[in-house]
């Protein structure tokens, strides 16, 4: 091997080496951290409060590494995204290494430890957190694309428990039995863990675009229009979203009293923009999965009106395209759904434009 290439590769083991070491300190942080906070171990917590120094300068290292290489070298292709992607990780560790530090803080900061439903539930976040950072950095070491696609779906499982963390927050609470900085603490400490998990996906979409050269698509956005009878309004608004913009989001549409059919007067208008509201059914909220949706929109009223129980990562949109008449006469039900129709084109297309970039295809 030419001595050029031999310093090449040493280099860049040396850089994957330095990822790795730095990810096996965040790694011992994140566990004594949490380890502190349920035992109540304050010299173990001020430890790991310490230890960040020391992580600190690895950062700075594997940056420095990581930029002699490229001043050296001029990598190109899977030389290049891997230096790329080493040095955008070791940013989502040193982010880690600080929640882990915020955690110890927040344990030094508790007068009582987790008891209970809460003590389970944290040490459940814990679990999925460190097995995905773990899981990562495995397959960082072993150049395993599987593992890291594996890992990120673990995401789903950490957002259903952040979910019900959350939930149990609000009712201990509410009747009373904790106080409200301990609460508040235990919350801090359920975002600290949730955005490890977070985190750790990060590193794992590092890891496919340094092996592939692509990333992985966005994840698409769940979104619920939300009416009164589900057979004008909401229908319209799906079915104007899903013919523009279903490669970047999944549409649904419910009403609080749904109707058996589409409104006759919506359909026909509809049907000369060359939608088909008629083989589409009114639906009612109670049968949606609204706790999978990431935006709910109001197409009369506010959201919190028609949800008792909003899911806790979910945006609320109130879009008040005004009450539709269905008893005028004929030509000022055109008109009204002209308005309506424009009206719900204009908003969709600004909503597309700011979450994904995209543009009207239809």
């Amino acid at each position: 091997m030419p001595i050029h290439d031999k310093r090449l590769q040493l280099d860049l083991q040396q850089i994957r080496q330095a990822v790795a070491s730095m990810g096996e300190g965040v790694e011992i942080a994140l566990k004594n951290a949490v380890q502190a906070l349920l035992s109540g171990n304050e010299p173990l917590a001020n430890m790991t409060v310490l230890m960040d120094y020391a992580l600190d300068r690895q950062y700075r290292e594997v940056e420095q590494l990581c930029h002699a290489f490229i001043a050296r070298f001029l990598p190109s292709a899977g030389h290049l995204r891997l230096v790329s992607s080493a040095m955008r990780m070791v940013n989502d560790l040193e982010r880690i290494a600080d929640y882990a530090v915020n955690i110890s803080r927040e344990s030094l900061d508790l007068p009582n430890r987790p008891t209970g439903v809460l003590k389970q539930e944290l040490e459940t976040m814990a679990s999925i957190v460190r097995t995905m950072l773990r899981q990562s950095l495995f397959a960082f070491a072993d150049g395993n694309i599987p593992l890291a696609e594996n890992t990120m779906r673990m995401n789903l499982q950490l957002g259903s428990q952040m979910e019900q963390a959350i939930r149990f927050l609000i009712e201990e609470g509410d009747s009373h039995t904790g106080h409200s900085r301990e609460i508040m603490d235990l919350y801090v400490v359920f975002i600290m863990l949730e955005r490890v998990g977070n985190r750790a996906t990060n590193l794992c979409e590092e890891i496919i675009f340094w092996l592939s050269g692509s990333r992985p698509p966005p994840k698409p956005l769940h979104i619920l229009f939300l009416d009164e009878e589900n057979n004008a309004l909401g229908l319209m608004a799906e079915a104007i979203a899903r013919k523009s913009y279903d490669t970047h989001c999944h549409f649904y549409s419910a009403g609080r009293t749904p109707t058996r059919e589409a409104d006759p007067n919506a359909v026909a208008f509809m049907r000369t923009l060359g939608f088909d509201l008629a083989g589409m059914r009114p639906k009612s909220i109670a049968t949606m999965d609204v706790q999978k949706m990431d935006l709910m929109i109001a197409l009369q009223g506010e959201v919190r009106s028609y949800i008792v129980k909003p899911p806790f990562h979910t945006i609320f949109l109130s879009w008040d395209v005004g009450q539709f008449a269905a008893r005028i006469d004929e030509v000022s039900t055109q008109r009204c759904l002209e308005e309506i129709y424009r009206e719900l084109a204009v908003q969709l297309r600004q909503l597309m434009d700011l979450v994904s970039g995209s543009r009207e295809s239809g």
